[in-house]
């Protein structure tokens, strides 16, 4: 469940990305793509939301990654605890990476 859902949010992202720069002639400076750009942060922002750790409207993005680290800390193992760290760190990390600008 997790890689489908992963997979359709950062096939949104690059085809949300995509359809922008193709509008604008194939246009990557984000400094020239006037008004457009703050409907592109708001598709950005939205699936942004609903892939890392935060949860504001019943989305299977969310659900997915807590239910995988949830069942790592539930182990009570040093592989669980391991696994619950790592899982928690990447959370992290995509996090950092989707809200960086």
């Amino acid at each position: 469940m997790h890689v489908i859902n992963h997979a359709f949010f950062k096939a949104l992202l690059f085809l949300g990305a995509g359809a922008v720069i193709h509008s604008f002639s194939d246009q990557q400076d984000v400094r020239r793509l006037g008004g457009l750009i703050i409907s592109y942060h708001s598709l950005y922002s939205n699936v942004s939301r609903n892939l890392i750790f935060i949860s504001y409207s019943m989305v299977t993005g969310f659900y997915s990654k807590d239910l995988i680290i949830e069942l790592a800390y539930g182990q009570y193992s040093f592989s669980g605890t391991y696994a619950y760290i790592l899982g928690s760190l990447t959370a992290g990390f995509t996090a950092f990476y989707s809200f960086r600008t």
